[in-house]
């Protein structure tokens, strides 16, 4: 396995991580949407039981059909009368299934692979037979040799086409969709455009990319044929989509059937099925869409269906419009194919609503979101993602969170990300959490830093289900026995071991050195109680001094865009890193190091590790919520082993989750992916994972539990020391004067906001 460790994934220090460390971006994507089309009151709107758009989820029991966790389900299809099943088990293994509605008459077949073979783009007719691209690979490395072939219902092999001849007509000949018509024409889109297809005659273009009239179609459109066989070609064009019409007769695109599908988004997926000319399945809701009258009309949303679904469902068939066969993801890590039935908004249970508000919900927190709502009879919990708000950047979404929170229009729980929620808190906004946890701990133990990192005073505002550890990570022989380093002590080593500032912490500039020192030592410089500014001290000044050593710009280049490779032979020296968990220590010590690692925190010459806890995020309850103990019932679900035991990217709060997470690092790793036992390569060396000791795992577990600190900052603070620095950095002030404005400035501010 190639090292992950990359830019922007290890190193927690540029610019962008102190804005989203400083103002909490969460966990979520891009904003969508507009402000101006959102009704403005948007928690009012999302205090409202929604039952237009509800469905029912259930198993469909396929008899003789068992799905492994090692299965995906790329594609689910109806034709004729049956649904038709594309499987992927591990990484070489094709088979596919089909069975009645109602999962009986099962028949199944696997097509044969070699090495790194693949199946894409299959297409199935009424009688179960085929076509389908194939891609045939020595190794993952090789390039793909593609060919089309057909299939009969048995799995056999009948035709093989070797698209390599098109190569002597157009070098770079690929094709990006193929279906199959129940007439028997097949149909492909390939770099030169549309075209038709037989394996006595093999490819003839029919439309080509760039005729008048056809500005839409490219080599990535995709084509999708109806449960009529009427064949639409899909295109996205500058992040719109269009759809057009083929007409097989003519071999023409129909100019007059030519539209643009509003409000799709990138993600979405066009399916077939009865009822409708087609039905798309974006990230919240599936939708149909009718030529006639050239309308997107929303059947079903995910969320008031509580089906615990964040993206677009890649596997669905529709086999009427208010019924759905797809595939969904399951607690076990598997998946199960279910049966959507729509619910008569009259028939759909009343609950009590509660608003959960966030800047970007993740994964854990919808998926517990749909745990609580499929469980609770009386309540029901209704996100609202305020990203989504807004063509802004995501802090406009926190901006408006902020001002509701502020005015009294408070959601009954927030989950927020790193941003500082001491403002709020203050006042007397959040529920005390402590006397709920205190009367369920024999239940959901918290480790003790967990703890005293959500503990202000003697009051607990908000539950942090989950977390990671940035410091700095350094080999032990470079501390001298030193749980903390000075940046002089760091100098020392720099010039000592003859190496580069560019490269001495793996990749870094002056605005990411200072960026990390002032993320892990903010208490050094900023006393919110007091409110109290200390920039104009020389402890910030020589992080000013220390960080403008490091190059302006950075030469990939010259180290082969691979830090991790320089660690092992003392070129790079220090590691800027998030600890996301037990493997992470286990990966740097083995592969990266390749010996003993210390975790001394940023240096400094307060003696003190400067180690800090990023929370997954933390969440309150608002105190003007109706429903505190439904809160917190929801709060514990966050608790819940199922959840804690699944951490793959931060390590788990609960004691009981910790030492689960810990112990299985006893076991030896292997390869998701392979099967086989996991290696590392990294530059020109390969690693054996070997499983932890139980010296190594203790090592670990009392520096992770001496860590109970968390960042304090806000946006406008980093903001003030970005702009300053710029200043110093480029030499056009001294460090000394720039620190007196950076101190005027942001003691401003903290006296008149903190």
């Amino acid at each position: 396995m190639k090292g992950i460790f990359k830019r922007g994934i290890s190193i927690i220090i540029t610019a962008t991580m102190i804005m989203s460390v400083l103002t909490g971006c969460g966990k979520g994507g891009a904003a969508k949407g507009s402000s101006d089309s959102k009704d403005e009151n948007i928690l009012q709107e999302a205090s409202t039981q929604k039952k237009d758009y509800v469905f029912k989820s259930e198993d469909l029991v396929v008899e003789g059909l068992e799905l492994s966790p090692e299965d995906f389900v790329s594609d689910i299809s109806y034709i004729g009368d049956r649904i038709y099943c594309s499987i992927i088990s591990g990484h070489s293994s094709y088979k596919y299934v089909s069975f009645d509605t109602e999962g009986g008459n099962l028949t199944s077949f696997t097509l044969p692979t070699e090495n790194a073979d693949f199946y894409k783009y299959e297409s199935f007719i009424s009688d179960g037979s085929g076509v389908a691209c194939y891609y045939q690979k020595q190794n993952e490395n090789d390039t793909a040799k593609q060919s089309i072939v057909s299939f009969d219902n048995k799995g056999n092999i009948t035709q093989t086409y070797d698209c390599s001849k098109m190569l002597e007509e157009d070098d770079s000949f690929f094709v990006n969709s193929l279906i199959e018509l129940e007439n028997g024409t097949i149909l492909a889109i390939s770099d030169r455009g549309l075209e038709t297809f037989s394996f006595d005659e093999g490819f003839k273009n029919v439309i080509e990319i760039g005729k008048p009239g056809v500005e839409y179609l490219s080599d990535y459109s995709q084509l999708l044929k109806s449960a009529t066989d009427c064949v639409f070609v899909c295109s996205q064009v500058d992040n719109k989509f269009y759809v057009q019409i083929y007409d097989v007769e003519k071999g023409e695109l129909s100019p007059n059937d030519t539209a643009e599908l509003p409000g799709v988004e990138p993600g979405t997926l066009l399916f077939a099925g009865a009822g409708h000319d087609f039905y798309l399945s974006s990230e919240d809701a599936i939708s149909c869409y009718d030529r006639e009258p050239h309308k997107i009309v929303k059947l079903l949303d995910y969320l008031d269906s509580d089906l615990g679904i964040k993206n677009a469902l890649d596997a669905v068939c529709a086999l009427s419009y208010d019924e759905f066969i797809t595939a969904i993801p399951d607690s076990a890590g598997g998946v199960s194919i279910k049966r959507l039935t729509k619910v008569p908004a009259d028939q759909v249970k009343e609950k009590k609503i509660l608003t959960l508000a966030s800047t970007a919900v993740d994964n854990t927190i919808s998926s517990a979101v749909t745990k609580f709502n499929q469980e609770n009879d009386e309540y029901k919990i209704n996100l609202v993602e305020y990203v989504e708000m807004t063509d802004e950047d995501w802090s406009v979404g926190m901006q408006k969170l902020d001002k509701d929170i502020v005015s009294g229009n408070i959601p009954d729980i927030m989950a927020f990300g790193t941003q500082p929620i001491e403002k709020y808190s203050d006042k007397g906004l959040f529920v005390d959490l402590k006397p709920y946890y205190e009367k369920d701990k024999d239940k959901i133990e918290l480790l003790p830093n967990v703890l005293k990192a959500m503990t202000t005073g003697d009051k607990m505002y908000a539950l942090i289900p989950d977390f990671t550890v940035g410091t700095v990570v350094t080999k032990k022989k470079f501390t001298d026995g030193k749980d903390v380093l000075t940046l002089k002590d760091c100098d020392d080593l720099i010039k000592a071991k003859n190496t580069s500032y560019e490269i001495a912490f793996g990749f870094a500039t002056p605005e990411d050195i200072l960026g990390l020192g002032l993320t892990c030592a903010t208490t050094n410089y900023i006393d919110l109680e007091n409110k109290k500014c200390n920039f104009d001290s020389d402890s910030f000044i020589e992080l000013l001094e220390f960080a403008n050593r490091f190059p302006k710009e950075l030469n990939y280049q010259k180290y082969d865009s691979e830090s991790e490779k320089w660690f092992r032979p003392d070129v790079a020296l220090f590691e800027p890193l998030t600890i996301s968990g037990f493997d992470y220590f286990r990966a740097h010590k083995q592969a990266i190091f390749g010996e003993d690692i210390a975790f001394i925190g940023f240096p400094n010459d307060e003696g003190q590790n400067e180690s800090l806890i990023y929370p997954g995020s933390r969440i309150a309850i608002s105190a003007k919520s109706p429903y505190p103990d439904a809160a917190w019932e929801f709060l514990k679900i966050l608790l819940d082993d199922e959840f804690q035991n699944n951490k793959y990217f931060s390590f788990p709060s609960t004691k009981a989750g910790f030492e689960a997470d810990a112990k299985s690092m006893l076991e030896q790793p292997y390869d998701d992916y392979t099967g086989e036992k996991l290696v590392w390569t990294i530059g020109d060396v390969t690693t054996e994972i070997k499983p932890l000791s139980q010296e190594e795992i203790d090592e670990l577990t009392d520096y992770i539990l001496s860590v109970d600190r968390t960042t304090i900052y806000d946006g406008e603070i980093a903001t003030i020391i970005l702009e300053e620095a710029a200043a110093y950095f480029a030499g056009q002030k001294s460090a000394e004067e720039v620190a007196k404005i950076i101190q005027s400035r942001t003691q401003i501010y903290v006296s008149e906001n903190g």
